[in-house]
């Protein structure tokens, strides 16, 4: 979540930016509208939301709200008691217009297009019905693109989640109520755990915060003007922080994307954001959460995925039984399409005789889109992409969304990957790139695609987004599908990973913003003209090489000595020299580099055009400067033209040509002279030739020696080979014992989950910091819970019980871990036993506590019943004339009437809970009356007109004849014995 940050300087009030008030215009621009959604609870909001909106906004809103087909809405008539602009129903063609609100008509799918709002017939309202705040969200981003702008309000589930998501993808803004202040925050809280949302805000202050927006929007000054070096600081801050260098992305997406986290941020020029982001490392996440573009959806593109499963048959139908079939989908973001591949792969497979292994490989830069993707848990938005039989079959419902079933979840591996820089996966059979290509340079495309060609197996799949193709490597592949670039793997070689590796393109810097236009240059100095006048001149004609007798430098015409090659080019001196001078030059080049000093052979004779010519070559070690030295610097100066001004070379002496000698003698003085000049060259090719052959035998000797360090080597590798054979082996098995304790675990979690269910017992289970850490569905009728509130601390949770102490009573318990059990009641009137324990790990610490809640309403109930009937049941006997007393299973008296009182003249503390056989001092205590009595439980018996004769101490003698029996028989009471006495006259 990336609201309520610290805000840059000039923030003022909690909001980022410069104050405007609510009567501001907007500046003047192309439209922004702004999407609304809103469910449960949403009315209180969107009126309280459109109470501060102004009157003159410069922006259109649209209202997207949940409401049955057929219901009369009233929500025209209600908003326009609060909105200060005009209030209207959308209906199909529609032009949206500043300063106007629209209502999407109940139970309608409402989209935008060029402008215009088009509503499709009511949707059905069943399980797999699509969401429209979702539907409108997506339709408002593919058409505005930045000018969107998306608002979701209270409700519950999680419709505007997946819609907040695209707004963002295409570089929108985004709000969620701050969900303290919905009545319903399950949508707002859906919204904001997927990092998507830019601010959190009550509702009345979202309108001020829209306004800074769009006009920071308008005032924005174009990034061009921004300096290359903060940029490119930017991107250093951005590598140093994430590892990723994204200077081999395009310029104009890269520039997007940080104007719209500098209007987010309320920042007016990058030099400001820059300091934001040294100051703010939360904020350099943040814009690398941004520059990653994680917008993915189910089957994005239908016909694709269409597509692809008609060429599966084609690709797979081959293989036998059991064989792998391997896809990877490089930048999966949060898993969508590589599920979707999965689904695609497992209809195809159900389709075919014989299974099939198979591993889908899900990667990409983002790993807390990368955790998404294992979680495999998707808003209920999903609906509008995945078919209801595909939901049914491949996914499970839970409360607010769709969990991908572990059957398919099996089938994907994720992992954090950068594509560019780590080594790609191989023998792939499908490889899917959508919609990544587009954000990197075209060298960076080129190496991609190079890259795929070799991870895929002969006749692979590529699949490809539908803004990219494989132009820039057109050679490699064949097309299958234009319309949904999908192509096929051709069977040409392709270049060795090392040459194709992505991640050289990182090494030289780029410039990613253009620069102000270089001044013009400077007119040349006289001074300057003389110089290059001079060299040019008088100097000879000279080369500049290095040691490997590569050219560096060339000064002055050297065409009379050089002359390429045919062939391919070369940079080697002694391949760009005529004929004639190469021996003689790549001897002296030698004997220079060897000596480290001045050589020089005169008189050289090659021919220059079909003209014979001879040449004097100089070749002296460069020392001075520093930054040259080691260069060599090769003359070549005719032998009329003394040699160089620094360095005369003395003339070569011409043959005597007299008068007297006739053309023999010239012709033999040439043949002699050309004599030497053979001898020469063939003592300096020996030379050469013998060097060479020193040299190859050392080289020999050296190849011998490596040769044994490869074997070595060799024999190293088939050693680790075979350990990491047993290793992989080990680890297979241990991932077996694993997947099997897995199951387990799994198997555990449903029993308990089960026995939890099962018992209808209210369990709540908080931490130490006494927050929710997990319960059972029937704690949702004590504190109205949803799957979000884990991790909430329960002390926000209103409770329905009628008990204000629970908090207290639960920090007593964790601080003495003295067990706690009160009798609470709702309002509603249900009862509840609330035990709080302490919770014990297996490590015998306390993890937090258990709280449960006991439904003892029917129980309450039947207290009461029994209390009632007793109170009945005592106001008869009182009525009764004669004595009657009632003895429990021990012949203890548990009540009496009052005749029994009277006749005896005794007190309730002198009877109650004493036997019998010690009431009266013993008078009832007579074999006869044990006898019977004794016999009335065990046999559920009853005796009549058993007599005694006794003397009471307060009344004296009396003769009485007494009835006995059970009384559970009457009232359902067990273990009592009703008593009833009459007293008669005389002895027996």
């Amino acid at each position: 979540m990336n609201a309520q940050r610290t805000p840059p300087s000039g923030a003022t009030s909690g909001h980022p930016g410069p104050s405007l008030t609510r009567e501001d215009p907007v500046p003047a621009g192309s439209l922004i509208v702004v999407g609304v959604g809103a469910s449960a609870g949403g009315l209180e909001a969107l009126e309280e939301f459109f109470d501060a909106v102004p009157v003159q906004s410069g922006l259109a809103f649209v209202v997207v709200s949940h409401q049955r087909p057929g219901h009369v809405s009233l929500l025209p008539e209600l908003l326009g008691k609060h909105a200060r602009i005009p209030v209207v129903e959308a209906a199909s063609g529609m032009r949206l217009q500043a300063d106007h609100v629209y209502l999407g008509p109940p139970g309608s799918r409402l989209s935008l297009r060029q402008g215009e709002l088009h509503v499709a017939g009511p949707v059905a309202a069943e399980p797999h019905a699509p969401l429209p705040i979702d539907s409108f969200f997506r339709s408002m981003a593919a058409d505005l693109g930045p000018d969107a702008i998306g608002i979701v309000l209270s409700g519950s589930g999680s419709d505007g989640t997946l819609g907040l998501n695209a707004i963002k993808g295409h570089a929108g803004m985004t709000i969620a109520q701050d969900p303290g202040s919905a009545r319903y925050a399950s949508m707002p809280q859906s919204a904001i755990a997927t990092g998507a949302v830019d601010y959190v805000y009550r509702p009345r202050d979202m309108p001020e915060a829209l306004l800074k927006y769009v006009h920071r929007v308008r005032q924005a000054l174009p990034m061009s003007q921004a300096s290359p070096q903060v940029w490119q600081r930017i991107l250093h801050l951005l590598q140093e922080r994430s590892g990723v260098d994204f200077s081999v992305y395009k310029v104009g997406t890269a520039q997007r994307r940080v104007e719209r986290r500098m209007h987010v941020n309320q920042v007016a020029t990058l030099g400001e954001y820059l300091q934001y982001l040294e100051a703010n490392s939360s904020e350099v996440d943040a814009l690398f959460s941004e520059l990653l573009i994680g917008v993915t959806s189910f089957f994005r593109d239908p016909g694709a995925f269409e597509v692809l499963a008609r060429e599966l048959p084609a690709l797979l139908d081959g293989r036998p039984e059991g064989s792998s079939v391997r896809l990877w989908v490089a930048g999966c973001s949060t898993g969508e399409e590589a599920y979707a591949m999965g689904i695609v792969l497992e209809e195809y497979l159900a389709q075919r005789r014989g299974r099939l292994h198979v591993q889908i490989f899900g990667t990409d830069l983002d790993s807390r889109a990368i955790e998404a993707a294992r979680a495999g848990f998707y808003p209920a938005g999903i609906v509008n992409d995945v078919t209801p039989r595909r939901l049914e079959r491949f996914f499970v419902k839970e409360d607010a969304g769709y969990r991908v079933r572990k059957e398919l979840r099996d089938l994907v591996v994720f992992s954090v990957h950068n594509l560019l820089t780590d080594p790609p996966f191989f023998r792939l059979d499908v490889l899917s790139c959508r919609n990544l290509m587009i954000y990197v340079e075209s060298p960076s495309q080129q190496r991609l695609l190079r890259l795929f060609h070799r991870a895929l197996n002969p006749g692979g799949l590529l699949l490809l987004g539908s803004a990219e193709s494989v132009e820039e490597a057109r050679d490699l592949y064949t097309a299958v599908d234009r319309k949904w670039k999908l192509f096929r793997r051709s069977d040409v070689p392709t270049p060795p990973l090392e040459e194709i590796h992505v991640g050289a393109m990182r090494t030289a810097p780029r410039k990613v913003l253009p620069t102000s236009p270089p001044s013009q240059e400077r007119a040349p100095s006289v001074v300057n003209l003389l110089q290059t006048l001079l060299l040019d001149e008088y100097a000879p004609v000279s080369v500049v090489v290095d040691n490997r007798g590569e050219v560096v430098f060339i000064h002055g015409r050297t065409g009379t000595y050089l002359e390429p090659a045919p062939g391919r080019p070369t940079h080697v001196l002694v391949d760009l020299t005529r004929p004639g001078l190469r021996a003689a030059l790549a001897a002296v080049l030698k004997e220079a580099a060897s000596t480290r000093r001045e050589a020089v052979r005169r008189g050289v004779r090659f021919r220059s055009n079909s003209h014979a010519a001879r040449v004097d070559i100089v070749v002296r070690p460069v020392t001075q400067p520093e930054a040259v030295r080691g260069l060599l610097l090769v003359t070549f100066v005719p032998p009329a033209s003394g040699g160089p001004r620094h360095r005369p070379l003395p003339p070569t002496p011409a043959p005597a040509r007299g008068q007297s000698r006739g053309r023999g003698r010239a012709r033999e003085s040439e043949l002699v002279e050309e004599l030497d000049y053979t001898k020469e060259r063939l003592r300096h090719s020996l030379e050469e030739q013998q060097a060479t052959n020193e040299e190859l035998m050392s080289s020999n000797e050296e190849m011998a020696s490596t040769n044994e360090e490869l074997q070595s080597t060799n024999e190293e590798l088939e050693t680790t080979r075979e350990e990491m054979q047993s290793l992989n082996e080990e680890l297979q098995t241990v991932n077996a014992e694993l997947r099997a304790k897995l199951d387990d675990l799994g198997d555990a979690h449903s029993d308990l989950q089960n026995l939890l269910n099962s018992t209808d017992i209210a369990t709540i289970f908080l931490d130490k910091d006494l927050s929710i850490k997990r319960f059972t569905p029937q704690a949702r009728q004590v504190f109205h819970l949803i799957p979000s509130d884990v991790g909430r601390p329960l002390a926000d949770l209103l409770p329905t019980l009628a008990y204000d102490r629970l908090m207290d009573d639960a920090r007593d318990v964790l601080h003495s871990l003295t067990p706690c059990e009160r009798e609470v009641h709702s309002a509603d009137g249900t009862w509840y036993v609330m035990r709080i324990l302490p919770y014990r790990t297996m490590k015998d610490t306390i993890g937090g506590l258990v709280l449960t809640f006991v439904n003892v309403t029917r129980a309450k109930q039947g207290e009461t019943v029994l209390s009632q009937a007793r109170t009945y049941f005592e106001s008869i006997v009182d009525t009764v004339r004669g004595p009657l007393i009632v003895l429990d299973s021990d012949r203890r008296v548990v009540s009496a009437n009052r005749a029994f009182y009277r006749t005896f003249d005794v007190l309730p503390a002198d009877v109650q809970g004493r036997l019998l056989w010690d009431v009266a001092g013993g008078a009832w205590s007579t074999d006869a009356l044990r006898e019977q009595v004794e016999r009335v439980l065990p046999e559920s018996s009853a005796f009549e007109s058993v007599e005694i004769d006794a003397v009471f101490p307060r009344v004296g003698r009396k003769h009485m004849v007494i009835n006995g029996r059970r009384m559970e028989q009457q009232i359902g009471l067990p273990g009592l014995i009703l008593l009833a006495m009459e007293e008669r006259p005389g002895a027996p």
